[in-house]
C-alpha cells in the first residue's frame, strides 16, 4: 500500500519549503497520527480518510486562489502608483476632453511593465517605462513601429482623403517626445477606432519587449 502522506511530505519539502509543513501537520490531523500506512486501517477507513484529504486540499486551493487574486489587485495598485511617480514627464491631461480610460498598463507576456497609456477621445498618449532605453536608431522602434506601422496607417488615411472617403482633419498623426536622444513618449492622434488602437498597442508591446530583451 502506497504511503500517500510520505509523498505529500516530500512534495512540501521540495516545492513549498517550511511553510507547507504546517499544512502537512494539518493533514496528519485529518489522517490521524496512528495507523495509516502500517496496515491498521480497513479499506473503507482509508477511503474515508482520502475523501477528507481531498476536501481539505480543494478548500486550500480555493483559499490560495483568493489570496492570489488579492495579490494581483495589490500589484495593480502598486503599478499605478509607480507609473504616476515614475513617468513625471508626461503632460497632464487637458480638462474638458472626454476620456475613455484614465490609465492602461501595457505589459510583456511575462508581466513586465513596458509602458502606460492614457486615452482621450481622439488621442492616445503612451509613456515608455523609463527603465527601457529607446533611441531613434533602434530598428524595432524606427523601422517597425514608426515606419511600418504608424507611417503606413497615415499613408492609408491620406489615400482615403484623396479618394474623398476621409476628411483631412481625421488623418492619423503622431509625435515622439524625446529627452535628448531617448524616446520617452509616443502621442498618436486620430487613431479613430478600437481595432487600430489595438494594432498600435500590440506593436508598441512587441517593440518595447524586443528592445528590453536585448538588454538581458
Amino acid at each position: 500500500m502506497v504511503n500517500h502522506l510520505s509523498i505529500i511530505y516530500r512534495f512540501c519539502l521540495i516545492y513549498s519549503g517550511a511553510p507547507c509543513l504546517l499544512q502537512f501537520l494539518e493533514l496528519r490531523l485529518i489522517y490521524g497520527f496512528m495507523g495509516y500506512g502500517f496496515g491498521l486501517e480497513t479499506e473503507d477507513q482509508e477511503v474515508k480518510r482520502l475523501a477528507e484529504l481531498k476536501a481539505f486540499l480543494e478548500q486550500r486551493m480555493v483559499e490560495l486562489e483568493r489570496e492570489m487574486e488579492g495579490f494581483k489587485m495589490l500589484l495593480e495598485i502598486v503599478d499605478k502608483e509607480l507609473a504616476a511617480k515614475s513617468f513625471k514627464k508626461a503632460q497632464p491631461v487637458e480638462v474638458g476632453e472626454k476620456e475613455f480610460a484614465a490609465l492602461r498598463m501595457i505589459r510583456s507576456r511575462s508581466g513586465n511593465l513596458l509602458a502606460t497609456m492614457s486615452l482621450k477621445e481622439s488621442e492616445a498618449r503612451i509613456v515608455f517605462n523609463p527603465e527601457i532605453r529607446v533611441t531613434q536608431d533602434m530598428r524595432p522602434f524606427s523601422s517597425f513601429l514608426l515606419r511600418k506601422v504608424l507611417d503606413a496607417m497615415r499613408e492609408a488615411d491620406l489615400q482615403r482623403v484623396g479618394e474623398g472617403k476621409l476628411d483631412q482633419s481625421s488623418v492619423l498623426s503622431y509625435e515622439v517626445v524625446y529627452d535628448g536622444d531617448i524616446a520617452r513618449e509616443l502621442i498618436v492622434k486620430n487613431y479613430r477606432d478600437e481595432a487600430r488602437l489595438r494594432e498600435i498597442v500590440n506593436s508598441v508591446k512587441w517593440t518595447l519587449d524586443t528592445i528590453a530583451s536585448s538588454y538581458r
